[in-house]
């Protein structure tokens, strides 16, 4: 079954938005779009999974046009909040709360755009029961030439932390159950699948990054001493690097439709 985070948003916002680690990933995921979002011109983007909004609004101080959509009415009255108060400016943005799979009916009956400069999918997919499925409706809502722009939890990163724990049976183990007040995803994938599925549907790899391949597998201790600005330089470098990237909690994968 899919997740909706409906009475989890504040946990959401403390323990991954207004952490060291969740700065860090927004700050990897800016720059990994910066050459698309930093244009003289506005795009028109989809962020499907928009959570609380924290990515969308630093592309609505850039002056983009915006079509928020997520599952969890809780999530988008937060990222409504947010984008009010951190682009006040900025009111071209749309908020539709659907699931993945009804969100393209949604759009036709508003009478917006079915497809986008810019499809944004950002820790979604492991939360999916048919993640594939739902990379397959991501891509058509993608204008030719667009970008799409996929970061999920990575499948490799979750065994490797499992066998250093000493947790070998729960490594080898392929189902992921956790009960519904827990924020650790059911459905991690694997980087190489995904590569496989998006250029089976017309896409070229721009950019494959991981994203905190360095934070995770530090000790606790010498992970205090570490500012963001230091983890930020480091893991920009580091995790577009194989094998390093495939140790990345989370892997954030660029295409453009060809």
């Amino acid at each position: 079954m899919d997740r909706n985070f409906n009475g989890l948003s504040n946990r959401f916002k403390n323990q991954i938005y207004g952490t060291l680690k969740g700065q860090m990933r927004l700050a990897l995921l800016e720059k990994d779009l910066s050459p698309y979002i930093e244009q003289t011109h506005a795009l028109n983007i989809l962020d499907c999974g928009a959570g609380q909004g924290q990515f969308s609004s630093m592309l609505a101080q850039h002056g983009h046009s915006l079509v928020l959509n997520d599952v969890s009415d809780e999530m988008l009255a937060m990222a409504q909040a947010n984008l009010a108060e951190l682009a006040p400016d900025n009111q071209t943005h749309q908020m539709i709360t659907a699931p993945l799979q009804s969100l393209n009916e949604e759009l036709h009956t508003r009478a917006l755009p079915t497809q986008y400069d810019l499809v944004l999918n950002h820790a979604v997919l492991e939360w999916l029961h048919e993640p594939f499925a739902a990379i397959e409706q991501l891509a058509l809502w993608v204008k030719s030439d667009g970008i799409l722009s996929l970061m999920f939890y990575n499948l490799h990163a979750i065994v490797w932390r499992n066998l250093m724990n000493g947790s070998w049976q729960r490594a080898q183990n392929t189902h992921f159950h956790h009960d519904k007040n827990n924020l650790m995803p059911q459905n991690p994938l694997n980087p190489a699948d995904v590569v496989e599925k998006i250029e089976s549907l017309g896409f070229s790899i721009e950019l494959h990054r991981g994203i905190r391949c360095v934070h995770d597998h530090m000790f606790v201790e010498m992970r205090k001493r570490k500012t963001l600005e230091e983890f930020v330089e480091l893991e920009s470098d580091i995790g577009l690097k194989a094998p390093y990237r495939d140790l990345g909690r989370y892997v954030h994968i660029v295409a453009r439709k060809i």
